[in-house]
């Protein structure tokens, strides 16, 4: 099992070490299953990486109890990126840490170990990160190393809007997702190149802005919260054939010039 660093939690329930060391059981079982359903396939091109991990952040988010957001950080070419996420409030937590270089996810990058955070006591542990981190919502980190064949890519990352989040969880089915993104960057990595992978999560970072707008407008026009409108832009992007971003793209025109038909 990998090392683990950790903050105190509540003393009346199970430390962070009896958290991560639990087997799989219970109603758990069909969680792990339908994750790694959702997750299954293999990556033929680079351009299949970014649509998987992005599947993969939203599975979790689904799977995992008193997970609020998931976010996959991918370091290539020693440079880390945010290559998938579920919520935008997280992505400053992340740029803090790339800021400082240090903090969790790096932590688990570097040192391979799994490290579940409570904030309200990591400022020994990290204190450049804690300093200059406005965590919001977010009380509870869980990360995870991405590892495959011997290598580290990048961290697994679950936010949790309450203390001791992940308590109840699973967090066994959370080693599987790793795991899994782990093979899938790796394989991205095989097949054209850490290079062209960076390059790749360039990309990925500069279409942001208008996934974002779009993501806006559907929360807008419909009601709905952050994670419906990136799932409803995800299967109108498979069903028409379309990259996310282009999809984007056409939603955020659609909101400045109306026309009948829009999603």
């Amino acid at each position: 099992m990998a090392d683990l660093v950790s903050v105190p939690t509540d003393p009346d329930g199970p430390g962070p070490a009896e958290v991560l060391a639990r087997p799989i059981q219970g109603d758990h079982v069909a969680a792990a299953e339908a994750l790694l359903d959702e997750l299954s396939g293999n990556l033929e091109t680079l351009d299949d990486l970014t649509p998987y991990l992005e599947r993969l952040v939203q599975a979790v988010n689904a799977a995992i109890d008193g997970c609020d957001a998931v976010g996959v950080t991918v370091v290539m070419e020693d440079r880390p990126r945010t290559a998938a996420y579920t919520t935008a409030g997280t992505l400053e937590i992340d740029a803090v840490q790339y800021a400082v270089g240090d903090g969790p996810c790096l932590d688990a990058f570097r040192n391979g170990r799994e490290n579940l955070v409570d904030f309200a006591g990591a400022e020994d542990r990290w204190p450049a990160f804690i300093d200059g981190c406005d965590p919001g919502d977010v009380q509870t980190l869980l990360a995870l190393p991405l590892e495959s064949d011997g290598h580290r890519f990048g961290a697994l990352n679950l936010y949790g809007y309450a203390r001791n989040a992940f308590d109840r969880t699973e967090i066994s089915v959370v080693r599987m997702a790793a795991r899994r993104a782990a093979d899938a960057v790796g394989a991205a990595v095989r097949l054209a190149g850490a290079r062209a992978v960076a390059g790749q999560m360039e990309q990925a970072m500069a279409s942001r802005a208008v996934i974002e707008q779009a993501k806006g407008v559907l929360m807008a026009r419909h009601g709905i919260d952050e994670s419906v409108a990136f799932q409803l832009m995800r299967q109108q992007s498979q069903e028409q054939n379309l990259k996310l971003r282009t999809l984007a793209a056409q939603l955020v025109s659609e909101a400045r010039t109306p026309r009948s038909g829009a999603m």
